[in-house]
């Protein structure tokens, strides 16, 4: 085996600077017959040399310089040069270094793997979308037990995103979360039937596709979006109140937003101390961190029966004119059966909104990414990693060096 590691090639010299190395190589066996008509009398008709690409190694890009011939069959007349089994002639580049490019590109931005083995972003593209639909054509995916249901904003709209609770994995994502779009993705999952769960935010046309598609499945509405009305109904509370204040009464309430907005067993010392002073001077505040800490407190209820008779004082204890407060209890109402099946089934949407994080993670590594680029890097991929550069050299002014002992792996 040579250094290359490709068994068909001979190494016949190394050239190494900074950042490259190239390989010098001739074939070991000339072909075996001529590849038009298959006489295998021929002869040569010339000399031809390529440059390819390889996988890098040690630190540096590795490039290949095949030296080669050109035959003319005595049979046929046709002329034709060699071909290599560890060579791709389309993208001038050896088989082993596509297949490296096709797995990188779902991790990678493509410029980056551009750059890194000096080719054209345009054809790792060119590969990624090859691999992408080679891999949508034997995407299959098992109903599961528990379906997890969301959404991201990317490309200036929102996307909905599917995600097997249970089994950790993304399902799919979809270019939009229109009510329709949700039917008929629902109606494509096999074994409907096994789907016993949905865990869903208070979008309309999820709850409608559900009742359509899957009826016998149970909806939950993610306890995090409940209690997030909350927060912001505290905000909203806060910013009306101060907006009645003097300016000098409002400078008592320095970082008020921030320490408001915390969850009562997240507080500091001081913190806690800041809360009385407050709560002392404008009893206003109280009542509405009250309430919000109180809506957060209905989820430490253990059985579906004491949630929703802890609900019912809740919402009895909201003064009228704590309209925003108001308007969560009757969010909820609205809501009533899926926000309380939690109780019954303690599944919510974590898994899935750190699949959100990832997607928009790899919306700002990729600087522009097609939605349909997206939807493959996080179908198909794992996580966005950006690599080390290497600087920019070309093959030129090389220097020569005996190596007998290098490996590639």
């Amino acid at each position: 085996m040579n250094q290359l590691n490709l068994p068909e090639f001979k190494v016949i010299e190394v050239q190494s600077n900074e950042h490259d190395l190239l390989f010098i190589v001739e074939a070991i066996e000339p072909p075996k017959a001529c590849y038009e008509c298959g006489s295998i009398s021929y002869y040569k008709h010339g000399k031809t040399d390529r440059f390819v690409r390889d996988l890098s190694s040690f630190g540096k890009r590795v490039g290949i310089t095949v030296l080669g011939h050109r035959y003319k069959c005595r049979d046929c007349g046709v002329t034709f040069s060699e071909t290599y089994t560890s060579i791709d002639e389309r993208d001038k580049m050896t088989i082993r270094l596509r297949e490296h490019i096709k797995l990188m590109s779902l991790k990678q931005p493509f410029a980056n793997i551009a750059e890194e083995y000096s080719i054209s972003p345009t054809t790792v593209k060119r590969i990624f979308n090859e691999y992408i639909e080679q891999n949508e054509r034997f995407m299959v995916f098992k109903a599961p037990r528990v379906l997890g249901i969301d959404e991201v904003h990317l490309n200036k709209q929102m996307r909905a995103v599917f995600t097997d609770i249970e089994g950790l994995k993304v399902l799919d994502m979809l270019k939009d979360r229109n009510k329709q779009t949700i039917i008929d993705f629902l109606k494509k999952i096999p074994d409907k039937s096994t789907i016993e769960i949905v865990t869903t935010d208070m979008w309309q046309p999820y709850k409608d596709a559900i009742k359509l598609v899957l009826p016998h499945a149970k909806q939950i509405v993610d306890k995090f979006h409940v209690i997030q009305y909350g927060s912001k109904a505290m905000e909203n509370s806060r910013k009306a109140f101060r907006s009645t204040l003097t300016d000098k009464q409002r400078k008592q309430l320095m970082h008020d937003r921030f320490i408001l907005l915390k969850n009562k067993e997240d507080l500091k010392p001081q913190e806690k101390w800041n809360l009385q002073i407050w709560f002392a001077t404008f009893p206003t505040l109280k009542v509405a961190y009250d309430l919000k800490e109180g809506l957060r407190d209905m989820y430490l209820c253990e059985t579906r029966e004491e949630a929703e008779e802890y609900f019912k004082k809740w919402n009895k204890s909201i003064p009228e004119d704590m309209t925003y407060f108001k308007d969560v209890a009757k969010m909820i109402n609205n809501w009533h059966t899926e926000i309380f099946n939690y109780f019954d089934d303690r599944y919510t949407n974590a898994f899935t909104e750190s699949i959100n994080n990832l997607i928009k993670h790899i919306e700002k590594r990729g600087r522009g990414y097609s939605f349909e680029v997206l939807r493959a890097k996080v179908l198909f991929g794992t996580k966005a990693t950006i690599k080390p550069r290497f600087g920019e050299q070309d093959f030129t002014r090389m220097e020569k060096f005996t190596m007998t002992s290098l490996v590639l792996v």
